[in-house]
């Protein structure tokens, strides 16, 4: 065999390795429920649904008294379901997992109207999230331009990206919902 031929052997192998080691990044399907239907290389880690605060229409992500539902794997954090072709419903714990908000009961009802936030927190690949308007029992997925965080833990509010303005919700959602869809 060639010098020539060897490398090219190598080089080839290890492109081939890369490729069957990449990471393949967390998406989700919404259907009616609602329920959340992932797929992607890693492993569920936590799943998140966060609710708008009395008073508000929006969730804010991340803030700890907007989240109302939470389900997390029976054997730790690593130990996670492989994502490939699962499917979460609102309120129901998966097999293998442990509902910790709320930490007793069920999952409360999510109103209709109002836009919500998941996070399908996994390990082994990049994470899914996104808003989603519920108009019925149809969630249905949205952007929310301008709406950012003051954190990532705890006391979360709602600011106006790039300063530290409160965030201002728009006066008319349904709109709102037609011009936002993702």
């Amino acid at each position: 065999m060639t010098l020539r031929k060897a490398i090219s052997l190598l080089v080839s192998g290890l492109c081939l390795l890369t490729l069957l080691g990449c990471e393949v990044r967390t998406s989700v399907r919404l259907e009616s429920g609602p329920s959340f239907s992932l797929d992607g290389s890693g492993r569920l880690a936590s799943f998140r649904v966060y609710g708008p605060q009395p008073g508000h229409k929006i969730a804010t992500p991340f803030d700890a008294k907007s989240l109302v539902w939470r389900a997390e794997p029976t054997e730790g954090y690593f130990k996670g379901a492989q994502v490939g072709q699962l499917e979460i419903k609102y309120g129901r714990i998966p097999g293998g997992y442990t509902q910790t908000i709320p930490s007793s009961g069920t999952a409360p009802a999510l109103p209709v109207g109002k836009v919500y936030y998941f996070f399908a927190e996994t390990t082994g690949a990049p994470p899914a999230e996104g808003f989603f308007y519920l108009d019925g029992a149809t969630p249905i997925k949205v952007k929310a331009p301008g709406l950012c965080q003051s954190g990532f833990v705890g006391d979360v509010k709602p600011l106006k990206c790039g300063t530290k303005e409160p965030y201002s919700e728009p006066t008319d959602l349904e709109q709102f919902v037609r011009e936002n869809r993702d």
